[in-house]
């Protein structure tokens, strides 16, 4: 499978073995608008690159957010040691993702400790936008 990373990667910046490794692990899914990803209280044991389309993250009735640029992260909950989802995902429109399991992935952080630093610092700041767009739409 091939994988294209854009500068709004969450890995874009890594190492070309760590990358390649990432791909091996990711698996692409297709699905459809109303497709449930993963509900709130679900083991978060899996998180999601979204390639093309749209996924809402909601909590309750509660829109939070809304992935919608290709290389968005979401379900990183699996990401932060987080032992379940804190929000429910679902396809707001016809969406590619890639679907990265928990475990196997850790694993590969611990053996790079070059791209695990570079992904944490990557990471904090893509939350940071989310809960940046999160506050402005909360008061808008």
């Amino acid at each position: 499978m091939a994988m294209q990373f854009t500068q709004a990667d969450l890995f874009w910046g890594m190492s070309i073995d760590f990358v390649k490794s990432v791909t091996d692990l990711a698996v692409h899914i297709t699905c459809h608008k109303g497709d449930k990803l993963f509900d709130t209280g679900d083991t978060a044991n899996r998180f999601y690159v979204l390639l093309k389309g749209s996924v809402i993250m909601e909590r309750g009735k509660d829109k939070l957010y809304t992935a919608e640029q290709a290389g968005e992260i979401f379900g990183w909950s699996a990401l932060i040691h987080r032992e379940d989802y804190a929000a429910s995902a679902t396809c707001n429109t016809d969406s590619e993702l890639l679907n990265i399991k928990r475990e196997p992935f850790l694993k590969l952080l611990e053996a790079s400790p070059g791209d695990k630093a570079n992904l944490y610092e990557r990471l904090a700041k893509m939350l940071g936008s989310q809960l940046l767009e999160v506050y402005i739409t909360a008061t808008c």
